[in-house]
């Protein structure tokens, strides 16, 4: 045999070495799944949910009631919307465009469970929202043993995670690695253009909390599950960092004093209340929105800030910072941030791609204002 050909051998042996090695590295998905599975046979599944509780469901899963909105989304991705029999009641009302207009309402976003709708229609499993986590065993008896799992589906935190749980409770590994794939490779390239970033090059920003419009200049927090945890790892500096917040208070009214001497380089808003940007929503609609809400101000000294003087003022619609497209909120902040750093990334093509992708849909709509492209 002649040094070639030895030389060919030795290099094929250490690409099958390396190939092998890699396939036994678990991922985190991998690890954080490990967590979440208990047990698994043809016959059922025993997980452990969100808030720790462990649960065990018949196989196969056939009929769903999710009793949060924001859980849909990872539902439908899954292509799981031909299970789902019932919604909570702001689901039509928040995203129709998503269809099941004959899903029926069982219960009251976060709140209650309609137990006699419910028991009518027969499921095989209930999510119920994290917040309903200490009530969830009740729940569950009172529903005649139906299992419930208290799930998000919607943080960055437990996404990845829960959606993993999700495919093997539903069947639909391959959807839900597809989907934890699109998210992971958009994330690591915020991780990768941001980690080396010194402190002193990371820009400070207010990130307001505006579910209800009366209220004003509340801070969310590095520890707030959606706005707070999409905006972390962005290249900038939350200056509502040493603000008394803790898990269950993720938001605090700061006060416009308090926002004027951090003075941030940036401001983002949270829209949501109101119907203020979203589908359907000309970038119009959007800009007048957020002039209105700053000649609102005024009297409080909003023009003084620097964001306000740079024009530093954006908008991000909850339904990127939360579910699937957290992710792409975490690009918008990146990219608002670094905009030399991520030129070749566009928020809305991710957006376009994602619909097209994992909902087989076309949505026109403003979710950003200005839009970082």
């Amino acid at each position: 045999m002649n040094g070639a050909n030895v030389m060919k051998i030795l290099q094929y042996s250490i690409l099958v070495a390396v190939l092998l090695s890699l396939a036994v590295l678990p991922s985190a998905a991998d690890d954080a799944i490990k967590e979440k599975i208990v047990n698994k046979t043809a016959d059922s599944i025993t997980v452990v949910d969100e808030v720790g509780r462990t649960v065990t469901i018949n196989l196969p899963v056939k009929k769903i009631i999710s009793t949060d909105y924001r859980q849909m989304e990872v539902l439908l991705a899954l292509g799981a919307g031909d299970m789902i029999v019932g919604v909570d009641s702001n689901f039509h009302k928040q995203m129709p465009y998503f269809g099941l207009k004959d899903a029926a309402e069982a219960g009251i976003h976060a709140k209650e469970v309609n137990y006699e709708q419910v028991l009518k229609l027969q499921p095989d499993l209930v999510i119920v929202p994290t917040r309903q986590g200490a009530s969830a065993d009740e729940i569950s008896d009172k529903l005649q043993g139906v299992p419930v799992l208290a799930l998000s589906l919607s943080s960055r935190d437990h996404i990845i995670p829960e959606t993993q749980m999700m495919g093997e409770i539903l069947g639909k590994e391959d959807a839900a690695n597809k989907l934890i794939g699109w998210t992971e490779k958009y994330n690591k390239i915020v991780d990768e253009r941001t980690r080396d970033l010194s402190e002193n090059d990371k820009p400070t920003f207010f990130f307001e909390y505006m579910s209800d419009l009366q209220r004003k200049w509340w801070a969310i927090g590095p520890n707030n599950p959606s706005a707070g945890r999409a905006a972390e790892g962005c290249g900038g500096r939350n200056i509502a960092s040493d603000l008394p917040l803790n898990d269950t208070t993720t938001t605090l009214e700061a006060g416009a004093e308090w926002v004027l001497t951090e003075n941030p380089d940036y401001i983002f808003m949270d829209f949501m209340g109101g119907d203020m940007s979203g589908v359907g929503k000309t970038k119009d609609e959007v800009k007048n929105n957020l002039t209105r809400l700053i000649d609102e101000r005024a009297s409080e000294g909003i023009r003084n800030f620097n964001a306000v003087k740079n024009n530093h003022v954006y908008v991000l619609n909850r339904d990127f910072i939360s579910g699937p497209r957290w992710v792409i909120g975490h690009v918008c902040i990146a990219k608002w941030l670094h905009p030399d750093l991520f030129k070749d990334l566009s928020p809305d093509e991710m957006n376009r791609e994602y619909l097209k992708e994992f909902q087989g849909m076309e949505l026109e709509g403003t979710w950003t204002y200005p839009a970082p492209e």
